[in-house]
């Protein structure tokens, strides 16, 4: 291969390789042999005489700097391309499709105004939104079987972009009875008219989890928990690590919609959104550690304009 030789598909090829990692997963997607993406990235190695990936066991390709350079250009030649010829093709008023991926907080508690804010769009949009936990979403972000996610589970990976969309204040919610050293100021009935004002979240940060120590390390209530790889159980296993609490009883339930459920009958304790606490629930917040954000995730690559735009938007709304 010479340098005049690169075109777009092996460029294409150079993209499915960083974002899968995998020869094979690259294969499955381009719908090529292994040996064909294998050649393309030798071919593209000889040209500029330099590796791009390292070769590790099991498959797994870990990309030099000079792939991650050669990658981030090629993205941006792609998506050029890509966008000169959406606006060449005749769009025949065909609705854009867009996925949105949700984590369960999320869904509950920024979904309405996300369709508030993109009424406008609908006609011209056709949107499907899903929940699942912030595993999942990730995943589906990297083998672009959606458009958008947005998780609230910290993550570090160059195969996804990501962007801070607002703050979530996590709580202790239910029966918390000695889970923590306690104040009757500290716990109050759950509001809609509760919020945090900066004297609040002062004091929050005065009462940080790494300020406070358990009394009872062994906790004998019911945890209510989700399940691993949701974004709130990331922070729950944080919370009982970081205060050295071994519950006795776990019980652990796949949507927060079940948590809601147990807690409003008075049963067990959990960490979970403020916004997402039934009323008359007794809850407890919890130190500036805690206080986590959303963030949005897209694909590195894949997207039109039109679906760019979208994705703008919903960032947008949230950052607003």
């Amino acid at each position: 291969m010479q340098a005049n030789d690169i075109n777009f598909t092996v460029l294409n090829t150079l993209i499915a390789v960083f974002e899968t990692r995998e020869f094979t997963a690259s294969a499955d997607e381009l719908k090529i042999s292994q040996s064909t993406v294998s050649k393309r990235i030798a071919g593209l190695e000889t040209v500029f005489g330099k590796a791009l990936f390292i070769r590790r066991t099991k498959g797994e390709l870990q990309p030099t700097d000079a792939g991650r350079s050669l990658y981030a250009d090629a993205t941006q030649l792609i998506q050029m391309w890509n966008t000169t010829v959406y606006h060449m093709t005749e769009k025949n008023f065909q609705k854009t499709p867009f996925t949105l991926l949700l984590s369960h907080t999320a869904s509950s508690t920024l979904l309405p105004q996300l369709i508030r804010g993109l009424k406008s769009q609908l006609n011209t949009t056709n949107f499907s939104m899903r929940t699942m936990n912030s595993d999942h979403i990730i995943s589906s972000m990297v083998n672009k079987s959606a458009h958008m996610g947005i998780i609230e589970k910290p993550i570090t990976t160059d195969l996804v972009n990501l962007k801070i969309l607002c703050e979530d204040q996590l709580v202790l919610a239910g029966d918390i009875t000695g889970v923590t050293q306690t104040t009757s100021e500290d716990m109050k009935p759950n509001s809609p008219h509760n919020s945090s004002s900066a004297n609040e979240k002062s004091q929050l940060a005065m009462d940080g989890m790494e300020k406070r120590k358990t009394s009872n390390p062994v906790h004998s209530g019911v945890w209510l928990v989700r399940e691993s790889g949701s974004g709130v159980r990331y922070f729950t296993d944080l919370f009982l690590q970081s205060e050295g609490i071994s519950p006795e009883n776990i019980v652990e339930l796949d949507s927060n919609e079940k948590i809601k459920a147990a807690l409003s009958a008075g049963i067990g304790c959990t960490v979970m959104s403020q916004n997402s606490v039934p009323a008359g629930v007794t809850t407890r917040k919890l130190g500036t550690p805690f206080i986590r954000n959303f963030y949005a995730v897209t694909p590195k690559s894949g997207l039109n304009p039109a679906q760019h735009e979208i994705a703008d938007t919903i960032v947008s709304l949230l950052q607003a």
